[in-house]
């Protein structure tokens, strides 16, 4: 080892005697002390510091990197990582470079490895991001860029150096966001799961010879991927693509998806030629996206799948189905004897969560469901923070009650909500909806679980929340979930059914009420977080 980091110093010292009139030469080696008047670095961190320097000369900057693990972000730091003011990601590093290369000296990219392990909710308020870079011009060849929160990072020249992914349930853990144009990656690795994010933001950029591993929402969409290759381990590697559409060449790609391997979760164009898939479902098929949108072109040529001829074909370009739009349903704040409410509302036990309620248009609509939720229609919310409360008539005193509620998540996988920051579904009874008092049953997304909710009976008294049973995981909250909550006896019973599977919670009432009301309250981001509310029925006795 110690002769092949002498060779790497000698190589990067002659590089930059050739080069010194042509490029800023910067060399990073953990064995060595920083010396920024050699252009020495112990650290990746350091050496981009002072490439931020050279940013604006015209002259391009050099960065070599001796093998090792470079932590951007301290993984021993126990402090979570916010975001700045006036954003919403968490950013290892930020850092602005214009005509930069960065190099890793090893004899391959798994050599070099940039690293954190950090993502949302396990260590991060937010998608936690390694780097952020500013600019144009941006080069890197033979490196590895790593968020091994979710993923093991074992390092074969040094196992000391190895590492423990921090948790196991899949989480936002991403990697690089640009502004600029002109990114290229070549003899490369990105490694993570949830929005990867390599290069995300750049303009153009190009990836050849590099390796992928990745969930949703995680490619870049105005990349060109020439001889790589991919491992897919979820149905929609990318949420959106350029206008001009992402394009694999020559590229080798695994799907580890049982079912229906789509591409991108918006229809957009994608183009695939000479590829070569390959699935451990013998019976995978591939589509484009859910909903193709036939003036959004995609093209396939030249493609096999397990070693057959693989054509995805587009819809014929003639008008698009009529669809049902979306009905706004307008705000009624009012809480007016047996009547509905629709507002929005931001609990007391979401004030950590840094997100307001947005009054400027309607918190519900009545329309179809996308995703995991297509064809299920329903209300829906608009806004985070949607509420839909029922009150009981002034003049009634209700003794038993029994809610049973359909309800469809968008979210397929079973998580229910976009992120576990605070985001859940509470359904009501024997509510007041004056002092927000009461009883139900509440879906919440917690960091335990990437494909499960957990599921608890809460009490609510005067808008305060507390659990009444021990929360338990649950796998049901998907499409068809059918909810009966009732309150008999004193005793609040939660039956929980989706398809042939059952689950059931069940707590004392501590409080006995005469109350009647009704209280539905989502505090999950909306659109493909949302949940499809499609019927709701509720029935008392004495």
């Amino acid at each position: 080892m110690q002769r092949k980091i002498t060779l790497l110093i000698v190589l990067a010292l002659w590089s930059l005697a050739v080069c010194a009139q042509t490029a800023h030469q910067l060399y990073v080696n953990p064995q060595e002390k920083t010396n920024e008047g050699r252009g020495v670095f112990t650290t990746v961190n350091e050496a981009l510091r002072r490439a931020e320097a050279f940013a604006d000369d015209s002259l391009w900057t050099m960065i070599h990197i001796a093998p090792g693990v470079f932590w951007i972000d301290d993984p021993d730091d126990p402090t979570i990582r916010k975001p700045e003011s006036g954003e919403n990601i968490p950013y290892g590093m930020k850092v602005r470079l214009n005509r930069t290369r960065i190099i890793g000296m090893g004899d391959s990219p798994e050599d070099v490895v940039l690293a954190c392990n950090r993502g949302q909710t396990q260590g991060a308020d937010g998608n936690f991001t390694m780097l952020h870079i500013s600019g144009d011009d941006i080069q890197v060849e033979n490196l590895t860029f790593g968020n091994y929160c979710n993923v093991d990072l074992n390092y074969r020249l040094d196992p000391k150096q190895s590492r423990q992914r921090r948790a196991d349930a899949i989480v936002q853990a991403q990697l690089v966001i640009c502004r600029g144009d002109r990114y290229e990656a070549r003899n490369c690795r990105f490694i993570s799961r949830l929005n990867l994010c390599p290069f995300a933001g750049a303009r153009h950029a190009l990836f050849e010879d590099c390796y992928f591993e990745c969930t949703d929402d995680a490619l870049c969409g105005t990349g060109v991927y020439r001889h790589c290759r991919l491992t897919f381990f979820s149905s929609k590697p990318f949420y959106s693509t350029s206008p001009q559409g992402a394009v694999f060449e020559d590229c080798d790609i695994h799907s580890k998806v049982q079912g229906v391997q789509y591409l991108t979760k918006v229809s957009d164009p994608v183009t695939m030629r000479n590829c070569r898939w390959t699935s451990d479902d013998p019976h995978l098929t591939i589509e484009w996206t859910r909903k193709p949108n036939p003036k959004k072109r995609c093209l396939m040529e030249n493609c096999t799948l397990n070693g057959k001829p693989l054509d995805v074909p587009m819809p014929p370009d003639v008008p698009m189905p009529v669809t049902t739009p979306s009905l706004p349903m307008m705000n009624q704040p009012s809480l007016m004897s047996g009547r509905w409410t629709l507002d929005a509302y931001k609990p007391k036990d979401t004030a950590d969560y840094d997100w307001k309620v947005d009054t400027s248009r309607p918190s519900w609509c009545f329309g179809e469901g996308m995703d995991g939720a297509e064809g299920c229609f329903g209300m829906i919310q608009m806004v985070r923070g949607a509420r839909m409360m029922y009150t009981g008539k002034a003049d009634e005193t209700y003794g038993n009650q029994t809610l049973t509620i359909e309800l469809s998540p968008c979210k397929s996988a079973g998580q229910g909500f976009g992120s576990a920051t605070g985001q859940y579904l509470d359904l009501c009874i024997k509510f007041d909806t004056q002092t927000l008092t009461g009883y139900g049953l509440r879906f919440v997304r917690t960091p335990a679980y990437d494909k499960a909710v957990e599921v608890v009976l809460v009490e609510y008294k005067d808008g305060e929340i507390t659990s009444i049973c021990s929360p338990e995981k649950c796998v049901l909250f998907k499409k068809g979930c059918r909810v009966t909550l009732s309150a008999k006896d004193n005793v609040l019973v939660a039956q929980i059914e989706q398809g042939d599977q059952q689950q059931q919670l069940t707590a004392v009432i501590a409080h006995p009420n005469n109350f009647g009301g009704i209280h539905i309250q989502h505090t999950g981001s909306t659109g493909a977080s949302a949940t499809v509310i499609q019927t709701i029925n509720c029935t008392y006795s004495i």
